[in-house]
């Protein structure tokens, strides 16, 4: 009796193998906190960080900004600028109330020092370079951890340069972007919409593509599944840390004597439902499904024990009359 009962255990556990894959796409963003910074994988191994001077890095040509702990003060960051010179950085807050809501961070030795505002939330943040008619700029969002943050919209419809890559949304709060996800982005000039205008993707791990925005100006962009498997027992595998690479977003457009070209830069991690997700759902879903053993029995039990005290109130009762 026992062998079958377990045996219906993990049948039951087997057909909710696809409620399963949900959770594993939960378990996995929650696993492990990261600072929620969107523009680098924190340990992916990569070099090439560049400075305010500009240095190259060695997957992009287009500008991107890097964001990076400052010392051991989580609640502080470094802005970095690279494939462009900067004098400073400006930071947008999603907090359209805050006094500080647009301020201009002045670029230091290391890079442009951004502090966590009181409210925390979504900060947006450009880096401009002009010089001989042609003018670049960078783009990224760092996300400061804080609960209830003001939803960043508005604050990335504002108009902060000539021509602009939004996001159509950000990915809110604890996500991110993955790997065979799709998301949208708005292209504009002077604040309209850019209809058929070319936008340039390339990634850290090596993926190029060309696309087109449509009558609205919007892109849809396929993140690529290019992450390399991992071989069981490599280095640097686990120990609670979430693969990660870079990606930009990058567009030019020619008006008025002057050339424009911006870059949007973020980060993005496998595929949500990849094989050790998928594992790791099945495997809480069956240790749920263990752990639930013992309480069923216990049901079983009393139900049994009032089963019988109602069967002797039956036979009592009988022998009274």
């Amino acid at each position: 009796m026992k062998k079958k009962y377990l045996s219906g255990v993990f049948l039951l556990a087997a057909t909710m193998m696809f409620p399963s894959l949900l959770f594993a796409a939960a378990s996995e963003v929650s696993a492990a906190p990261v600072r929620q910074g969107r523009t680098a994988p924190e340990h992916n191994g990569h070099a090439g960080h560049g400075d305010h001077s500009g240095k190259p890095v060695t997957w992009t040509r287009f500008p991107t900004l890097k964001t990076r702990m400052s010392g051991e003060n989580r609640e502080s960051m470094l802005v970095v600028p690279q494939n462009i010179v900067a004098d400073s950085i400006n930071a947008w807050s999603s907090n359209l109330n805050d006094e500080h809501a647009r301020r201009s961070l002045p670029m230091e030795m290391s890079g442009a020092r951004l502090d966590k505002p009181a409210n925390g939330g979504f900060q947006m943040l450009t880096a401009r370079q002009e010089q001989a008619g042609q003018v670049q700029v960078a783009s990224t969002v760092y996300y400061f951890g804080e609960r209830g943050a003001k939803n960043p919209t508005a604050m990335f419809m504002q108009q902060k340069n000539e021509l602009e890559i939004i996001p159509q949304p950000f990915p809110r709060e604890h996500s991110r972007y993955r790997a065979n996800e799709d998301w949208k982005f708005l292209v504009r000039f002077n604040g309209k919409p850019v209809p058929g205008q070319k936008v340039s993707l390339e990634t850290q791990n090596g993926s190029n593509a060309l696309l087109l925005s449509d009558r609205q100006g919007v892109i849809t962009l396929h993140v690529p599944d290019d992450f390399k498997p991992v071989e069981e027992g490599a280095a640097g595998q686990d120990h609670g840390m979430r693969r990660g690479a870079e990606f930009v977003l990058a567009t030019e457009h020619a008006e008025a004597g002057k050339t424009y070209q911006t870059g949007f830069n973020s980060s993005y991690g496998p595929d949500a439902f990849d094989q050790r997700s998928l594992a790791m759902g099945l495997g809480f879903t069956l240790l749920g499904m263990l752990g639930a053993v013992p309480l069923l029995r216990q049901r079983k039990a009393g139900k049994k024990v009032m089963a019988d005290s109602a069967a002797e109130a039956s036979t009592s009762k009988s022998g009274e009359v």
